[in-house]
């Protein structure tokens, strides 16, 4: 029980400012309040402080004071300047007469700071108290420009219910989700799924509670776009502890293949006008006349980022009113602008292009996707722009693919060679990959049987080698290109040994079953001699590049060249070389 007045409570409390990064660059993009000090006011948790605010009747009361004094600690917080501030809301009674928290524009403005800088967070825990009048009010703080996030998704049983309800601004994603995400197929799946939900609804994703590096990469890949945990930074108090960006958290760069794509998306985009999020109806009616191949207005904050879009069809009424006499006419104007906002997809620039597609499709009634950059708007992507990136990705693709196992062909395979060479931030292996003993075969069985072993071995290769840093192509012929980045030595030697058995033991049921049973062929070498094959396997060379270790490509192709030779010469018919820097 709390044993102090609400007056001690909150001279007891005190704030602490947590980092919120964008997941790809390492900035800070906001701070999430968390209550410190509850135990000196009787607490044992906020959780149980607000619970007993409640019981006591005076929550409405307390919840206004503590935004007062988490906006004090973010507006002194000089560094923090132009981010954001998550600030957890009960919403219990939120709205009911007098409420003191309907009024938080007016601290907000006090502090100095934007209203579109603070993000009001609810969560499920109490949403089954939550009545129309709650949804009302929720509804009236994002009109007045704060923005909304929904916390701890997945948690209860009716966050989708409350997502289609609340349209929230942000979805943080359970902590219970992100535990292990890195090696839980199931949990992978779960947050790529719930990424592209919110992005389709307009919503950025928060991974929230990240403790570790994998972690941290699952959910970069499944598609987050905000990262907060432990692995970032833990909660402080002191403002020297603050920083502009976390090193650690940044995403190595691009390869040119991405960047191509990017290239792509951002010459499709078209640079509609956009207004801004308190613009009036007048400014918007005027905007619209004047612009009248735009279908839709981009709608955005003080910091260029977008809060949606508005459909012209939607002003149909406004634009066919009486003069400026008409009193009806008069009072259409006086209504405000942010109430014929909708929530429209939402994608940054970097995002692979299928997945704009997965998110376009995923949507009703969707004119396109609004494309940001560093969150900020960008410019927007039409459903027709859209399918021709994907048209032209595709056509790409079927040109640098190998025809008969359908892998990146050479030319993928030189460019990612390439990318390496230069690439010194992290650990590279480079893996030649070919068979012994191809020509006797082919000369055995005919070239239709010598495809079909390419073709399993292809299959092999995509089954041993997937996930994240890998890549895999088929140069020609027996000929294959495995390459990994950010990846453990030895989980490379491990991956590349299990497809050897594999294969060698998968390709012995092309054999006849006495050439099986000897274990060899009879054939002629290339000096017309008869001799004894071995059955089919390959040879493998690993040439292992640490960070920091830079090449010219020439030279890196020259490397991995020489160790092809020595593998073949090799009893075990394994070469592995580092080249340290």
């Amino acid at each position: 029980m709390i044993c102090c007045t609400p007056k001690d409570t909150l001279d007891a409390l005190d704030y602490a400012l947590q980092p919120v990064v964008d997941i790809g660059t390492g900035v800070v993009y906001g701070y999430e309040a968390q209550i410190r000090n509850c135990d000196l006011a009787g607490a044992r948790s906020a959780d149980d402080l607000i619970d007993e605010a409640h019981a006591a009747g005076y929550l409405p009361q307390l919840e206004a004071r503590l935004v007062e004094k988490a906006l004090e600690r973010f507006s002194s917080l000089k560094i923090a300047q132009g981010t954001k501030l998550y600030f957890k809301l009960d919403g219990r009674d939120l709205g009911e007469e007098n409420d003191p928290r309907m009024r938080l524009a007016d601290l907000v403005t006090k502090a100095g700071l934007q209203i579109n800088q603070i993000c009001l967070e609810f969560s499920e825990r109490h949403q089954q108290t939550f009545t129309d009048v709650t949804h009302h009010a929720v509804n009236d703080l994002r009109q007045i420009g704060f923005l909304i996030a929904l916390d701890d998704f997945g948690r209860g049983s009716s966050e989708l219910r409350l997502l289609h309800d609340m349209s929230p601004d942000y979805v943080k994603i359970d902590r219970f989700f992100l535990n292990g995400v890195d090696s839980d197929a199931r949990r992978k799946l779960f947050v790529t799924t719930v990424a592209n939900l919110a992005h389709v609804l307009g919503a950025r994703v928060i991974a929230e509670g990240v403790e570790t590096e994998r972690e941290f990469k699952a959910c970069r890949d499944a598609g987050c776009d905000l990262i907060q945990g432990y692995f970032v930074a833990r909660p402080f108090q002191k403002a020297s502890e603050a920083k502009l960006f976390y090193d650690h958290v940044r995403a190595p760069g691009n390869g040119s293949k991405r960047r191509e794509e990017q290239d792509r998306i951002r010459n499709e985009l078209i640079k509609l006008p956009t207004i801004q999020f308190n613009a009036s109806m007048n400014e918007l009616l005027d905007m619209v006349v004047h612009n009248q191949d735009a279908s839709v207005v981009p709608v955005l904050d003080s910091n260029n980022e977008p809060r949606g879009l508005i459909h012209e069809r939607d002003l149909k009424a406004y634009l066919y009113a009486g003069g400026p006499d008409d009193d009806d006419a008069k009072a259409a104007l006086d209504f405000p602008l942010r109430s014929f906002v909708r929530a429209c997809p939402i994608a940054d620039i970097d995002s692979n292009a299928d997945m704009l597609l997965v998110t376009f499709a995923s949507s009703i009634n969707s004119d396109g996707i609004i494309i940001t950059e560093n969150f900020r708007y960008a410019g927007f992507l039409s459903a027709t722009s859209l399918l021709k990136i994907i048209h032209e990705k595709r056509l790409q693709e079927a040109q640098d693919q190998n025809p008969l196992t359908r892998l990146p062909g050479n030319g993928a395979v030189n460019r990612f060679i390439a990318e390496s060479a230069r690439k010194g931030t992290q650990d590279r292996h480079l893996c030649y990959l070919d068979f012994d003993n191809f020509k006797p075969f082919n000369d055995t069985y005919g070239y239709r049987q010598g495809d079909r072993a390419i073709i399993l071995f292809g299959e092999l290769l995509q089954r041993h080698i997937s996930g994240t840093g890998t890549f895999h192509g088929h140069i020609g012929g027996d000929d294959f290109f495995v390459g990994f980045h950010n990846i453990d030595q030895t989980d490379v030697a491990a991956r590349m040994l299990a497809l050897k058995r594999a294969f060698r033991l998968d390709v012995e049921s092309f054999y006849e079953p006495e050439h099986r049973e000897r274990g060899y062929i009879e054939a002629q070498d290339r000096f017309g001699t008869t001799r004894q094959f071995p059955l089919l396997q390959c040879s493998i060379s690993i040439l292992s590049l640490p960070k920091g270790t830079t090449l010219h490509p020439d030279t890196l192709n020259h490397e991995i060249m020489e160790l092809k030779r020595a593998a073949k010469r090799s009893d075990d018919g394994l070469a592995v070389k580092c080249l340290a820097a």
